[in-house]
């Protein structure tokens, strides 16, 4: 987990601003998250440490909640960081809430992974279906912009050796924050221990013409090679 959480690469993987995001937590916290790719990287690389909360929707898979689950947790315990670590696909559902936040100066900070796709849609497409991936992007949206437009503050983070420095100003700017993620749109959220039918699915995927197959391909091998190093 450390080494995925520490990558310099470019684009940035979402893994890394997790990672970097779970160091500076404080010991209180209260985290929630969102349904997709997200949930993989808020378990995987954010070290729940005594004292946290932590909040997602569990086997309903709700996308959307990861923001009103933030705003309910500030309320509930206005002396605690509240933080939500979301996708763009699920916080664009509900973003207009950000403005809620706003209204009531609740000081929540926003994590959004924006990769512009609906990442667990594609991947279940390519690794349970054996189709590429079909009408899974998304319109690309500047929520830092947007959180500046409904009073609050934004940042952006582009590289992977900024991702620290930002998420700790984030943090310790008062009032709704919100921190858009710039990251890697074909990192893979892959198992632990893939199945051999996955692995059949996701080459028979990449052959009926999945668009970035190349690239696909050539991730998947790093980082199997990576395990067996």
């Amino acid at each position: 987990m450390e080494e995925r959480g520490t990558r310099q690469s470019k684009p940035v993987k979402p893994q890394v601003v997790a990672w970097e995001l779970g160091k500076r937590l404080s010991d209180t916290a209260i985290v929630s998250t969102d349904s997709g790719t997200i949930t993989t990287w808020w378990a995987r690389q954010i070290p729940a440490r005594r004292g946290q909360m932590y909040s997602s929707s569990g086997t309903l898979a709700t996308m959307a909640c990861g923001l009103p689950y933030a705003i309910a947790s500030q309320v509930a315990y206005p002396e605690r960081q509240c933080v939500a670590f979301v996708g763009d696909g699920g916080f664009s559902m509900l973003m207009a809430e950000f403005a809620t936040a706003v209204k009531y100066q609740l000081p929540i900070k926003v994590i959004v992974i924006k990769n512009n796709t609906l990442g667990q849609i594609k991947w279940e497409q390519m690794v349970f279906l054996g189709n590429p991936e079909y009408v899974c992007d998304l319109h690309p949206i500047d929520f830092a912009a947007f959180a500046h437009a409904c009073g609050g503050t934004g940042f952006t983070v582009e590289d992977s050796a900024e991702c620290g420095s930002v998420l700790a100003r984030a943090l310790a700017t008062p009032g709704p924050v919100l921190v858009q993620a710039v990251v890697d749109p074909l990192e893979p959220p892959l198992p632990a221990k893939a199945t051999l039918d996955q692995a059949m699915k996701l080459a028979e995927a990449l052959a009926r013409g999945e668009p970035n197959r190349t690239k696909i391909a050539w991730t998947v091998l790093r980082e199997k090679v990576r395990e067996l190093v």
